[in-house]
């Protein structure tokens, strides 16, 4: 049987053309590395912006809105709710945390720039009327700095936990009205598993159980 013989040319072309495909294999994985990192990183850019600017989950720390929030619920923070609209009354929102940008008081409000907050006969009243049946805590047995009527000025806010015997919020000094640059969205949905749902205006319970004046303010 006679042998194929490959002259020395033959040979270096050969060679070249081999070196050729390595070269080209390894461009191909180059490529393909660099768009995958280059999705991973576009990927992480959307995400932050997301998070930064859109939608967050937020977990409940705390009794302060019980029986509409329980403590270690998480929850949707939706903060671009107020882009195009305002706030408004019976809205459960999250704001910035006293002394911190990392953490959130998630609380309801009752009263909104304009409105005269008053607490009488142990029932809290705005405008001179008493607040919807939908998101009234009932009993105000702490009252804090409302002994007398309170006229919320431009992009002030009064909020209140729904369990007030557990909740630090606008009836004391210590925490006051809430501006509205403070507020960072609306919380509109729950993801707890087995209580799943939309957040809307719901009943909040009808008497104070604890009159301790302030709680953890979550």
């Amino acid at each position: 049987m006679k042998r194929k013989h490959i002259s020395g040319q033959d040979f270096i072309l050969q060679k070249k053309e081999t070196q050729n495909e390595q070269r080209e294999k390894r461009r191909k994985v180059f490529r393909e590395i660099r768009a995958l990192l280059l999705v991973v990183f576009s990927a992480a850019v959307l995400g932050y912006a997301f998070i930064t600017f859109v939608m967050q989950t937020v977990t409940v720390r705390g009794p302060s809105m019980e029986p509409t929030l329980q403590s270690k619920d998480t929850v949707l923070l939706n903060k671009l709710a107020y882009v195009f609209s305002d706030v408004e009354r019976g809205d459960i929102v999250a704001i910035s945390a006293i002394g911190s940008d990392d953490y959130y008081d998630i609380k309801r409000v009752i009263a909104i720039p304009g409105d005269k907050v008053a607490v009488l006969g142990g029932r809290f009243l705005v405008n001179d009327a008493p607040l919807d049946p939908a998101y009234d805590p009932g009993t105000v047995s702490t009252v804090g700095r409302m002994t007398s009527s309170i006229t919320l000025g431009e992009n002030e806010y009064f909020v209140i936990g729904d369990n007030l015997g557990s909740s630090e919020d606008s009836r004391f000094s210590t925490y006051g009205n809430v501006m509205k640059n403070s507020i960072r969205g609306r919380i509109f949905y729950r993801l707890t598993k087995g209580k799943r749902g939309k957040i809307g205006v719901e009943k909040t319970t009808e008497k104070e159980t604890d009159t301790n004046d302030a709680g953890n303010g979550n």
